[in-house]
């Protein structure tokens, strides 16, 4: 993940060009299958970790495909799906390491590499109701894939303001995909027409740049926009805000279900739980990596498909 230069610091070769973290789960795991409210951050030192519903470390996840691990995802079978970026100093067309989509089952096991046709530096991953994954890409063409069983990906060339289609969400209609570019706006691009739609927001999100975001159910949307996470009406005004004191960078969020979200901080690398209604801090944690390193945030949500 990339942010404004004045926020960057240098993570080194060993963030930048990253293959696989090959690190055990501590002793204390409790769960060797993913469960309702589990939460699953990514970091920019490599790690996959899943937590309890409280925040509570269970473990790491291992995988085997190479490239720092950027937006995570869960199908409606409870599969993580984490994008994984090029591993190259410089994005470009021909990556052949990493710049792909790797899978993992409800065991935390990785069932390797999904997708094809990744131009270059995916980054985030929707579904839609009929289980048709879209992924989108922070670099090059910066278009959205859509990727169907058996079939060629589709490309649909979303229109980008600084860094492609950097973060996605798929509304309920099955067809539009909001999405960020880490500018001013919420765009939108309706899949089922090919057509890019106008931007969402009324007005620009009041951190001035957009990140990661989830619709709700009454057709607004939440939005980390820098120090703050917006929350926009159906029509696209601005209804309320979250934040904690301190100076903050909210990037990956997801919501749990239950009317209120977690939330990442890149600054700090705490993740907070914030009351959706009230805006109220109902839980925190650290993910105990070094500042400026946490993405993205994925949580199982209550009634999800869980087998044993």
């Amino acid at each position: 993940m990339k942010i404004p230069t004045t926020l960057v610091r240098s993570l080194g070769a060993a963030a930048t060009v990253l293959g696989l973290l090959l690190a055990p789960p501590p002793a204390a795991a409790q769960s060797s299958t993913f469960g309702p409210g589990d939460i699953f951050l990514s970091t920019e030192d490599g790690q996959i970790q899943w937590r309890r519903p409280d925040g509570t470390l269970n473990g790491l996840l291992l995988g085997t495909a190479a490239g720092k691990p950027e937006g995570l995802r869960l199908d409606a079978a409870s599969n993580l799906y984490v994008a994984r970026w090029c591993v190259s100093a410089v994005a470009t067309s021909t990556c052949a390491v990493g710049n792909t989509v790797e899978k993992f089952n409800q065991h935390g096991m990785s069932l390797g590499t999904v997708g094809s046709g990744y131009n270059c530096n995916p980054h985030a991953v929707a579904f839609d109701a009929l289980g048709n994954a879209y992924v989108g890409q922070a670099d090059c063409s910066g278009n959205i894939l859509k990727l169907h069983l058996g079939q060629a990906p589709v490309a649909y060339a979303a229109a980008a303001e600084t860094r492609g289609t950097f973060w996605i969400d798929m509304a309920a209609d099955g067809c539009t995909i909001f999405y960020t570019s880490i500018g001013p706006n919420v765009k939108r691009f309706d899949t089922c027409g090919n057509v890019q739609r106008p931007d969402f927001n009324l007005a620009p999100l009041p951190g001035g740049v957009g990140h990661d975001l989830r619709v709700l159910p009454d057709g607004g949307l939440l939005v980390t926009s820098a120090s703050v996470v917006a929350r926009l009406d159906a029509t696209g005004a601005l209804l309320q805000t979250y934040t904690v004191p301190g100076t903050r960078y909210w990037v990956g969020l997801d919501l749990v279900g239950d009317g209120t979200f977690w939330v990442a901080d890149y600054l700090t690398s705490d993740v907070y739980r914030f009351d959706i209604a009230t805006g109220a801090v109902v839980a925190s944690f650290n993910t105990g990596t070094a500042s400026q390193t946490v993405i993205s945030v994925a949580v199982v949500k209550a009634g999800a498909v869980v087998c044993p």
